[in-house]
C-alpha cells in the first residue's frame, strides 16, 4: 500500500492523464521519474511530491496539518507547447483533484479507493525552468515548472 505522498503523486498522475485524453492531447507522457524522459519519452509531464511541511493544528495539539509541496515539470517539444501545456495545467488544477489510496500487489496497482480531495492552498511557480538553453540537450530546452502547496482533505 502506498503512503500519503505516493498516493498524492499517483492521484495527480491519474487525473492529468485522464484530462489529457478528454481534451485530446496526444503523445504526452505523464510520469513520476525523469529517467523515462531521457530515454525518449517526451513530451512529458512529471509529478513529484517534493516535501511535507507539518504544522501544529493548534497550540498544545499533537495533531499536525500536513502541507505537501508538489512539483510538476513539463518537458515540451517547443516553447509554444510549453506555454500551452502550462496554461492548460494551471486551469485544470484550479479544481480539486480526487485523492485515492492505492493498494499494490506484486508491484502493480490492484485497487484504488477514493478517500478525499487534493486541495491546492498556494502557488509558488509557473515559469520556464531553465533560461539559458542554447547549450542544453533538446529534451531540456523547453522545460517548465509548476509548484504548489496542497493539503489532502479527507
Amino acid at each position: 500500500m502506498y503512503r500519503i505522498s505516493r498516493n498524492i503523486e499517483a492521484s495527480l498522475i491519474d487525473r492529468i492523464t485522464a484530462d489529457l485524453v478528454t481534451d485530446s492531447w496526444n503523445g504526452i507522457y505523464v510520469e513520476k521519474t525523469s529517467a523515462e524522459i531521457y530515454g525518449g519519452h517526451s513530451p512529458a509531464i512529471l509529478v513529484n511530491a517534493q516535501e511535507i511541511r507539518p504544522e501544529k493544528l493548534e497550540i498544545g495539539s499533537k495533531t499536525n496539518l500536513k502541507y505537501f509541496i508538489i512539483y510538476i515539470r513539463i518537458f515540451a517539444s517547443n516553447d509554444g507547447q510549453r506555454l500551452d501545456l502550462s496554461d492548460w495545467l494551471l486551469d485544470k488544477l484550479e479544481d480539486d483533484t480526487n485523492y485515492y489510496t492505492y493498494t499494490i500487489t506484486n508491484g502493480n496497482v490492484s485497487a484504488k479507493v477514493l478517500t478525499g480531495r487534493i486541495v491546492i492552498t498556494k502557488w509558488f511557480d509557473n515559469r520556464k525552468e531553465l533560461v539559458n538553453t542554447e547549450i542544453l540537450e533538446l529534451v531540456d530546452r523547453y522545460r517548465h515548472l509548476l509548484s504548489f502547496e496542497a493539503i489532502v482533505a479527507i
